[in-house]
């Protein structure tokens, strides 16, 4: 319903050149990733026409490829097998993947198969995933996110970019959200 209403406020909705670019700075088994992931993906499912949804990650790198995370390895693992289904697959499947990921997000990374299976209709290849997670290129993706994270001087999962302008951030609760912090904001915030 509130998807509907803002089409028709919106004349661009069609226009791929204006996609609004939305970016999360998360961590995968973040508990303040989930609550953002749970509340706006939705909206971002529905938007998809008229947004660039990335994931960009807060983790170290002790040195080139060597990775840690505040959650452990399973952590690493989670965000390389989310780096690889956003460059491997649409937008739209990529959203739907990370909904069923955040919703029990204990379980990252042991969940990617399940979630891959339940949420693209068999459009994901799971051994293709693995292959990505394994290899060198998922290091790369992993490096050009934490890159992205620091350029924006991103320190706090999960952090909300609109247009490279910071918009919100839940670390234990909301702050700095000066437009709101709720659906409808946030939809109203990509739409103006």
């Amino acid at each position: 319903m509130i998807y509907q209403s803002f089409q028709f406020i919106n004349p661009m909705s069609g226009v791929s050149n204006n996609r609004v670019r939305v970016e999360f700075f998360v961590m995968s088994k973040c508990p303040d990733a989930m609550k953002c992931e749970t509340l706006f993906l939705p909206s971002l499912l529905k938007l998809s026409s008229i947004v660039n949804f990335t994931l960009s990650f807060i983790a170290g790198e002790t040195k080139l490829n060597e990775f840690s995370c505040m959650h452990g390895t399973d952590e690493c693992l989670g965000n390389k097998q989310q780096l690889c289904i956003q460059d491997m697959y649409s937008q739209a499947i990529f959203i739907k993947y990370l909904q069923c990921q955040s919703k029990h997000i204990m379980t990252i990374p042991n969940n990617g198969e399940q979630c891959a299976k339940t949420t693209s209709e068999n459009i994901i290849r799971w051994p293709d995933v693995q292959s990505c997670v394994n290899s060198n290129r998922a290091n790369q993706l992993f490096h050009k996110s934490l890159e992205r994270t620091r350029s924006a001087s991103v320190r706090k999962s999960c952090t909300i970019y609109l247009n490279e302008q910071f918009w919100c951030m839940h670390d234990g609760f909301w702050s700095s959200c000066s437009e709101g912090r709720d659906e409808m904001s946030f939809i109203r915030a990509i739409c103006s």
